[in-house]
């Protein structure tokens, strides 16, 4: 039987062994997170559904919480979307993926979050996020004296609309025509883009 947290001979099989095991964790969390949503599943239902002692998330990820966010950081869509296209194009992307998302469009497990929202362990997750996977890469990304208000003032946008998204529904948002939507977005976000640096 394969003890992958034991200490043994040998290095690269324990090595190997605690890397399954910490996969086969973040794939049960991932599972259970989309169909049941955060706040219904408890560490010891993923470590069961893992095959796995409870203790181990904790070892590995700290807690529940720390387990989402290796999760987000793997599944998030940022900051590769910051990344992946010319500079010219990086307000069209945002716009695009902020109206996709007003859609309800998006990776399953986002979707089923955006269920639990309310959640204070979530909120904290999402804080976290907010900074490490969209306000610093964007800010690095874009570069310049003033590239995290840039960074922020794009945040500020996309996160007010997703907020809108969860508390009210956005009905008349999602009912707007989508192109004409996303120009509007896209208006925004340019301008929030747009260098305002004053001579020095």
């Amino acid at each position: 039987m394969d003890h992958p947290d034991r200490t043994g001979a040998g290095a690269e099989a324990p090595v190997r062994g605690r890397e399954a095991t910490r996969e086969r964790i973040l794939a049960s969390a991932k599972v259970l997170f989309t169909s049941e949503g955060y706040g219904a599943v408890s560490s010891r239902k993923i470590a069961s559904h893992a095959g796995v002692n409870v203790a181990l998330i904790n070892r590995y990820f700290g807690s529940k919480a720390g387990l989402l966010t290796e999760i987000l950081r793997e599944d998030g869509v940022f900051p590769r979307l910051i990344e992946e296209g010319p500079p010219e194009g990086l307000a069209e992307r945002l716009a695009e993926h902020s109206v996709s998302r007003l859609h309800g469009e998006g990776s399953p497990l986002q979707l089923s979050l955006d269920d639990s929202a309310g959640d204070p362990d979530l909120q904290a997750v999402y804080q976290g996020r907010l900074k490490s996977a969209l306000i610093e890469p964007l800010a690095a990304y874009l570069g310049g004296r003033d590239a995290r208000v840039h960074a922020s003032l794009v945040a500020a946008v996309l996160m007010g609309v997703g907020r809108v998204r969860r508390v009210e529904g956005a009905t008349a948002l999602r009912a707007h025509d989508r192109e004409q939507l996303k120009e509007r977005v896209l208006a925004l976000l340019e301008l929030c883009l747009k260098d305002f640096d004053t001579p020095d």
